[in-house]
């Protein structure tokens, strides 16, 4: 009885800390192998050129919630969008508006229509599969210069939708 019990917590401890890790040690690897292809094909990630024109707004804009026509930058957080625990993949960001009080999903940005015209030129090339491209961009959308220019890049589509309301 008292093995059997072990047992199970062992077990609950090990699955416990491969559900926690799981995603911590995919960004690891995304970030390990997206550095190996770059310098491979002699790119700057940090200065590769993007779009977000395929970005998905869940709300119309201009809106005349009080959510949104109060929101500052401060309010709008991002969240990673994966598809599994235990074998994480990213698929995309949510983006969202928060307030003490509500929590709205504003946007949402697809890893497959986050584009990089430079990457899709060395795709066209052959020097990259497209496994290549999906982790480069999706490693360039998780970086923290990304995510703060998608921040600012849904501050100022709320500001522009409010300007045009008055």
């Amino acid at each position: 009885m008292k093995t059997e019990f072990v047992l199970l917590i062992a077990s609950f401890i090990f699955l416990a800390t491969i559900v926690i890790t799981s995603r911590l040690f995919y960004m690891i690897e995304l970030k390990r192998y997206t550095q190996k292809v770059v310098k491979k094909v002699g790119l700057d990630i940090i200065h590769l050129d993007y779009s977000f024109e395929q970005m998905v707004y869940l709300v119309s804009l201009p809106s005349s919630s009080p959510l949104i026509t109060d929101a500052n930058k401060d309010n709008i957080s991002i969240e990673y969008d994966y598809q599994s625990y235990i074998f994480p993949e990213l698929h995309g960001v949510k983006i969202f508006i928060k307030t003490p009080i509500e929590k709205r999903m504003l946007a949402y940005l697809p890893i497959k229509a986050f584009r990089l015209p430079s990457l899709d030129q060395i795709l066209e090339q052959g020097k990259i599969t497209d496994s290549d491209y999906r982790k480069i961009s999706t490693y360039k959308l998780t970086h923290l210069s990304t995510l703060s220019e998608i921040k600012d890049e849904v501050y100022k589509q709320i500001q522009v939708s409010q300007r045009t309301v008055i």
